[in-house]
């Protein structure tokens, strides 16, 4: 920089006059700027630049990778010497000896543990086996692998460290391909107890068993190849064997591994589509049931690809991750389907605690699934860091995200499982209480109290768990949520004000539920309209009439409510009888009648007091008019009536009284011959006058009708 030029005002002179305490703070003050003077390169045309510049530097560096192809040979044979070179005659057969003498051994003693696995496996004799017990045998059967591949492992290694002598180059040699073995053992022992081929009535994944077999070949062979190959090119690098010809090595390894397990995820397509479809569903899942093959077999290639280029860019190429990336999505998916398979068919699907249970089995499924993929891919995002790049950020937030809804998720099942429960109860209870429906015409006993608000609970329960979950995940997603829930008020607020009458009807609700005004399934009168309280909602209520209208009120519109199913009912019947007829016996004879109809089988436990007279209470131009009455359960009063006319009238009829009849009795003299036409027809009009009276006064609550009025 010379004295000319300057940057800001500052030229070169100026900076070499400061003091190094100043200079040292301008230079820390620019660098607290870069950030935010370089976000104008986050552009379209940066963009494009960097990813030209990257596609470059790609290009050049495998150029570079495969034109060493012609110095693999001369590698290798370097290799080759080192392993071999200064070694005594045979040295090398000697280790190769030693080194099978050392697996076969460890063979034998970890084949002893055999029965230690039978006896921790057990033997399973259920034919037809649950979901749980599938898996209890999966985890079992590795348990019992992992304790014998750990012995296998043990003890070939004390063995070659007992016989193998000091040779450092053999110790890495032998130590590389027993990962190798040891690799392949994990494999088999999971594919044995995934595809459960000992046990096909234990597996999993809806595989069918010749399935199973060909993709546990199909696997183990480009596993083999994988495993003997990487450890093979690690083995060379630490012979000497490095730079682009030991990377060309591993490419082509890579690529052998890439190539197996795409021709396994092909030749088996049918299995793998068979395996993630569920039946007597029609769902996406299905829909895209046939390209799971296919899908897995180019995601392997685009898989290795993105590995190598991370390589070919400077970054540390992660095979391992790359790797159990593609088994996961071999893997997984079987499963998860198996589960949603599980909790929709058989006896879990009757079963709302185990299908709820499954449910959220699979939730936690997914976020572990996820968790373990960014764990092998290396990403942080457990520790909150601000230099923390674009995709950390993200991939916390979308691990906060899951673990949000299976948090809410499982509160959600719990609280509908649990509520569902209490309201199938309060129900049962309620339809075992309130009889025959068709009986009933006014009353009848409602819900519980506890009833009534459980399904509102249930709602606002939802509704709160909705909400607490939304404002979480935006809190993840970086949105600032104190300014939306002060928004909230005030919009809530707004609409407070313009809708007064929403406010009044939702608040009057409340409070009618607060004292416990009715209960659903109870029969109540408005005043304009009365029926049975059907369902209650947020700012509503719906009445059913007896005679099946359907009414809807809003709460605020109800000024007093008239509840006939509560406690208790009377009903009062009228009975009509001669002037002569004997009251005393006619009192002892409805008393009996009461004391019938409490032991009568069908309606005698509705009885709250017993039917019985009160007397005569009117006496009109045709008879005495006798009251009689009994108090029972809302809603049972009808059908009682109905039994209690019937035994009056059996009564009296058995005792010789008889009911009051309109007549009109007319007098004539001898002279009056003549006139006989004309009082037959007097007679006539008076008798249709006296029943057009008795049908009117019947009509407004008479003698031997009840109406609503007879209710108190």
């Amino acid at each position: 920089m010379s004295a000319g030029n300057s940057n800001n005002g500052i030229t070169a002179d100026d900076l070499a006059r400061l003091p190094d305490a100043e200079l040292r703070q301008l230079i820390l003050d620019r660098i607290d700027t870069v950030p935010a003077n370089g976000a104008d390169g986050l552009n379209p045309a940066d963009i494009a630049y960097r990813l030209q510049e990257a596609f470059a530097t790609a290009q050049d560096r495998l150029g570079d990778i495969l034109g060493s192809y012609k110095e693999l040979p001369g590698a290798m044979a370097a290799a080759w010497r080192a392993l071999t070179s200064n070694r005594a005659e045979g040295g090398l057969g000697e280790f190769l000896i030693v080194f099978l003498i050392s697996l076969g051994i460890a063979w034998v003693g970890s084949h002893q543990l055999k029965k230690l696995k039978q006896r921790i496996v057990g033997t399973p004799e259920d034919s037809n086996p649950g979901l749980l017990a599938k898996a209890r045998h999966l985890a079992l059967n590795l348990l019992g692998d992992g304790i014998r591949i750990g012995a296998f492992a043990a003890i070939a290694a004390l063995v070659f460290m007992v016989i193998g002598g000091d040779e450092p180059r053999d110790r890495l040699a032998f130590f590389f391909y027993l990962s190798a073995v040891l690799m392949m053992q994990a494999v088999i022992a999971f594919l044995r107890a995934y595809l459960a081929l000992p046990r096909p009535d234990y597996r999993i994944p809806a595989f069918t068993d010749p399935a199973a077999r060909s993709l546990y070949h199909t696997q183990i062979f480009a596993m083999a190849l994988g495993a003997f190959g990487f450890f093979t090119c690690a083995l060379f690098a630490v012979l000497g064997v490095t730079g682009d010809a030991h990377y060309l090595l591993l490419i082509i390894v890579g690529s052998l591994l890439s190539g197996g397990l795409v021709l396994s995820f092909i030749s088996n397509r049918a299995a793998l589509t068979g395996a993630l479809v569920i039946d007597g569903i029609t769902g996406i899942r299905n829909r895209l049931a046939p390209l799971y093959g296919w899908a897995l077999a180019v995601a392997t290639l685009l898989i290795w690809f993105g590995v190598i280029l991370s390589g070919v860019l400077g970054s540390i190429p992660l095979y391992g991750a790359a790797l159990f990336t593609v088994l996961t999505l071999t893997f997984w998916p079987p499963i998860d389907s198996a589960i949603a398979a599980a909790a929709i068919t058989g006896t879990n699907a009757h079963d709302p605690i185990r299908a709820a249970a499954l449910r959220v089995s699979r939730l936690i499924l997914t976020v572990a699934v996820i968790i373990a993929l960014m764990v092998v891919w290396r990403v942080d995002v457990f520790t909150a860091s601000e230099a923390a790049s674009l995709n950390v950020v993200i991939l916390q937030a979308l691990l906060q995200i899951c673990a949000v809804l299976l948090i809410a998720y499982t509160a959600w099942e719990v609280l509908c499982i649990w509520l569902d429960r209490r309201i199938a109860v309060e129900n049962a209870a309620y339809e075992a209480e309130r009889g025959d429906v068709g009986e009933m015409e006014i009353g009848g006993a409602g819900l519980s109290r506890l009833g009534t608000l459980l399904p509102l609970f249930k709602r606002t329960g939802q509704v709160t768990i909705v909400v607490i979950a939304l404002m979480i995940i935006l809190s993840a997603l970086g949105v600032d949520i104190g300014p939306v829930l002060a928004g909230a008020g005030v919009v809530g607020l707004a609409i407070g004000f313009g809708s007064q009458t929403l406010v009044r009807d939702i608040v009057s609700g409340a409070f009618f539920l607060i004292d416990d005004a009715f209960r659903q399934g109870e029969y109540i009168d408005l005043g304009t309209v009365k029926g049975s309280v059907e369902k209650i909602r947020a700012r509503s209520l719906q009445l059913r009439h007896h005679r099946g209208a359907l009414n809807t009120i809003p709460f605020g519109e109800i000024s007093t409510i008239q509840n006939y199913s509560r406690d208790w009912a009377i009903m009062k019947l009228k009975f009509r009888l001669p002037f002569d007829t004997d009251l005393e016996k006619v009192r002892k004879l409805l008393k009996k009648t009461g004391q019938q109809l409490l032991e009568h089988p069908e309606v005698g436990e509705d009885f709250i007091q017993p039917f019985k007279s009160q007397g005569v209470v009117e006496v009109d131009d045709y008879g005495l008019i006798i009251s009689t009455k009994f108090m029972c359960h809302p809603g049972r009063q009808y059908l009682i009536r109905r039994y209690a006319y019937a035994a009056v009238q059996t009564a009296f009829a058995e005792n010789g009284i008889s009911f009051s009849r309109p007549e009109i009795r007319v007098a004539v003299g001898d002279n009056d011959e003549d006139r006989s036409e004309e009082i037959a027809r007097a007679t006539a009009a008076a008798a249709i006058s006296s029943q057009q009276r008795m049908a009117a006064r019947d009509s407004t609550g008479g003698t031997n009708k009840s109406t609503d009025s007879d209710i108190t």
